[in-house]
């Protein structure tokens, strides 16, 4: 019988199990108190920690104000480099293919929004992942979390994109303490179905119904960190469940925070803090493992927060899945000793397909791929110059020969038929938040971003040079776009969980 590298490591490992117990113990932690780095020039070598947040907003963290208690985040944005124009595609599987890919949804076929559970694809198989490249480089590399990036066949999943070890699941969303998922769908004859979405590499995980998800996942990184040795480098994609819906938090938390009296941000402001602790205890692991002052560590939301589960993106405008700012523009920082300047704010355009080549650079590993979208950023994150970034392609989305769209350059914005659901401003100081009606946009907005960063002026109608020459960006990058692969590949129910043992499994496309 053959076995894949993931299997044979579950095979041979000393803690194929999860014990929830070992995410309780510890506080915080995880300061990043102490210690000289080693540099990037250093023998030792750099680990890369990239942390990945589902749905975090811009208004949900203590370092842009929440009243939502993050004191290990905040510390860290602080000691390393805050990003303020950290940009982001708007919703799940467009942000983790630009991830792995350094290439704009749009180039790749997945920019129409998340891979459901019954489409039979995922990332192109010709793409050659970050992961892929940094095992090149001698890199262990290991996935945790939320995977969001096909599972049809085994072929799309984490063990055979590059990943040494994977412990998660490979859908967009589920319980966070059964880990099943249920879906709703035509092709299931209108039936809801259910079936279990948890994996240890290839295999399913079946004893750790009640773990909430957080401690699960901060478990496995911890545990990993303590096996590494700390010569080799590694690579941890750490992909959170956190702070997705349903809306779920162990009761310390929620108890936290009574005083928020609407009930979605309330649960909202809990998974938030637990995520920060989880957070805490993975750091803390880092310092015990003597790996602390060689790890960079990139902490990112996925897309911006959805203002209709609790989150805000205040006093930025819109929502997750939206072309607003308060879909786009990511709570992030960078930390690490390595950084050449540290404590400060950085307001330079960055975009997700940079951490590609950002990353594999300072691995070491010689990117010269012409197609890249990505920039490598890090002499200007880490010495506070400016950003080689000038522009970027928020999204393209042709819909019936319908294109909905839009463009940054230098500080104009341009948006053509953007969603009006969802386009208001959310702000949580308010009881409950506004009532997410759909009102009537112009068909083409222009925004001064310097000016205006929270779009309430559009300039179309007077600065039509500007409008000009942003419509001739626009038009120039629709030249390159690659049909959307969700359009291509309409649902199916062969991946009913009743087919493959009550399991959301690959082996149906």
């Amino acid at each position: 019988m053959m076995f894949d590298h993931c299997t044979l490591l579950f095979l041979f490992s000393s803690a194929a199990t999860v014990q929830a117990e070992q995410s309780a113990s510890g506080g915080s932690g995880g300061s990043g108190l102490g210690g000289s780095g080693s540099g990037s020039g250093a023998e030792t070598p750099i680990h890369i920690l990239f942390i990945l947040v589902d749905d975090l907003g811009w208004f949900d963290v203590g370092w842009n104000g929440a009243e939502i208690k993050t004191p290990v985040l905040d510390q860290l944005a602080r000691e390393g480099v805050t990003l303020t124009q950290s940009y982001v595609p708007s919703v799940c599987t467009p942000t983790r293919g630009a991830i792995m890919s350094g290439r704009y949804p749009y180039h790749i076929g997945l920019q129409r929004g998340g891979i459901r559970p019954t489409r039979p694809f995922g990332l192109p198989l010709n793409i050659t992942t970050i992961a892929q490249r940094l095992q090149t480089a001698g890199y262990s590399t290991h996935a945790i979390g939320k995977w969001h990036l096909g599972f049809c066949k085994w072929d799309y999943t984490p063990c055979e994109r590059g990943f040494d070890t994977f412990f998660g699941f490979y859908g967009g969303g589920q319980d966070h303490y059964t880990h099943r998922k249920k879906y709703h769908s035509k092709v299931f004859h209108g039936a809801r179905v259910s079936g279990l979405d948890f994996r240890r590499n290839r295999r399913l995980v079946t004893n750790i119904n009640g773990t909430y998800s957080m401690e699960a996942f901060a478990a496995e990184a911890i545990r990993l960190i303590s096996e590494h040795d700390k010569h080799t480098p590694m690579y941890m994609y750490l992909s959170l469940q956190a702070v997705h819906g349903p809306l779920q938090a162990p009761k310390r938390f929620v108890d936290m925070y009574k005083e928020i009296k609407n009930k979605n941000r309330h649960m909202k402001a809990a998974m938030v803090t637990a995520m920060d602790e989880a957070i805490g205890n993975i750091t803390a692991a880092l310092e015990k493992a003597e790996m602390w002052n060689d790890t960079l560590i990139v902490f990112t939301t996925d897309n911006g927060g959805p203002v209709n589960s609790g989150s805000s993106n205040w006093p930025l405008r819109g929502s997750k899945a939206t072309l607003w700012e308060g879909g786009h523009r990511g709570a992030a920082f960078v930390h690490g000793k390595m950084l050449n300047k540290t404590g400060y704010v950085y307001n330079g355009m960055i975009h997700t397909v940079d951490w590609y080549p950002t990353l594999l650079s300072l691995a070491g590993v010689n990117v010269d791929d012409t197609d890249l979208d990505g920039m490598n950023v890090w002499d200007a994150i880490s010495n506070n110059k400016s950003s080689p970034r000038q522009s970027f392609v928020y999204n393209l989305l042709l819909t019936d020969e319908t294109l909905s769209g839009g463009i940054r350059f230098n500080n104009w914005k341009l948006l053509v038929n953007p969603r009006s659901r969802r386009s208001e401003w959310y702000n949580p100081a308010n009881a409950s938040f506004p009532e997410l009606f759909r009102k009537p946009l112009s068909d083409t907005l222009l925004f001064d971003l310097d000016a205006d960063p929270t779009e309430h002026h559009n300039l179309a109608s007077t600065k039509t040079d500007v409008l000009a020459m942003m419509m001739s960006r626009l038009n120039e990058a629709m030249e390159s776009y690659v049909p959307d692969l969700i359009k291509q590949n309409p649902e199916t129910a062969k991946s009913n969980p009743a087919n493959f043992g009550d399991a959301w499994s690959p082996g149906w496309c």
